[in-house]
């Protein structure tokens, strides 16, 4: 017991849940360069008691920063554990989560708190001699961030290409900064067909989309597929409308001619060329 009341006596750190008024004892160590890359200059560690009850989300305040938690670390003397240490990441802002289909139908985002992280540069030469960088995204274990996601942060939507656990027991997302514009209403023209009459008949509606590049969300179904070119893009439209060839969608930067659509669940991803 007397070891047990000094592993904890100098617990005088108060975190604070980020998302509640909870709040438990802590021990914040102090920066250490030796540890840090450029990278990781909000990266600390903490300590607390064994019997400390960490919040759900693993997003904690200590002195005016938000932390994401990862995994605790136990310490044990004579079998018992007397010390949990956990890795913490500095937050960055708070983010906006969501998938295409819920961003394009307006719902409500999830928020989280989020580090961002610069990873690499991508040559861009498909479409440009531009480097456009990739990004990492940190996340508490407790978030989902799916392949295909959409993360908003600081103004800006980031596209996720895939998330894992780190071993520190944080989600890093993998995502690509989008291109504005990338939401936006369009318009979209059909023709359908009347064979009593070999006519056709027009008409044009007002639907919310997501653009890309399409080198950022494309897929060949088979050596019959349409070739993606330079310039084209991937129009992402909810499942409420059925665009095909050889309707047109118009953009805030021109006609777009849909090529081919496919089905992606509640979505139709949309091969688009300037008409």
């Amino acid at each position: 017991m007397r070891l047990h009341s000094t592993a904890t006596k100098f617990d005088n750190t108060v975190a604070k849940d980020a998302y509640s008024d909870a709040t438990f004892p802590c021990q914040f160590e102090i920066l250490s360069y030796s540890k840090i890359d450029g990278v990781a200059v909000k990266k600390r560690q903490i300590s607390t008691g064994p019997d400390v009850v960490i919040p759900k989300r693993k997003v904690v305040v200590i002195g005016g920063q938000t932390y994401l938690l990862g995994h605790g670390a136990p310490d044990y003397w004579k079998g018992s554990v007397i010390r949990v240490n956990y890795v913490v990441q500095g937050s960055d802002a708070l983010a906006h989560i969501t998938t295409i289909a819920n961003a394009l139908s307006g719902y409500q985002p999830i928020k989280a708190y989020a580090a961002l992280v610069f990873a690499k540069y991508l040559p861009d030469t498909e479409d440009s001699s531009k480097y456009p960088p990739q990004y990492e995204i940190f996340l508490s274990g407790y978030e989902e961030a799916p392949a295909d996601s959409l993360i908003k942060l600081n103004d800006t939507w980031y596209l996720v290409k895939q998330s894992y656990i780190s071993n520190s027991g944080l989600r890093v997302a993998l995502a690509n900064a989008l291109d504005t514009p990338n939401l936006e209403t369009a318009s979209l023209s059909t023709r359908t067909y009347n064979p009593v009459d070999d006519t056709y008949s027009a008409a044009a509606t007002n639907i919310p989309v997501l653009r890309v590049k399409w080198s950022e969300h494309f897929r060949y179904l088979s050596k019959g597929t349409e070739t993606y070119e330079r310039g084209d893009l991937t129009v992402m439209v909810l499942k409420d409308h059925s665009p095909a060839s050889p309707d047109t969608l118009t953009l805030s930067d021109g006609v777009w001619r849909v090529l081919s659509a496919q089905d992606e669940g509640l979505i139709w991803n949309c091969h688009a060329r300037r008409a």
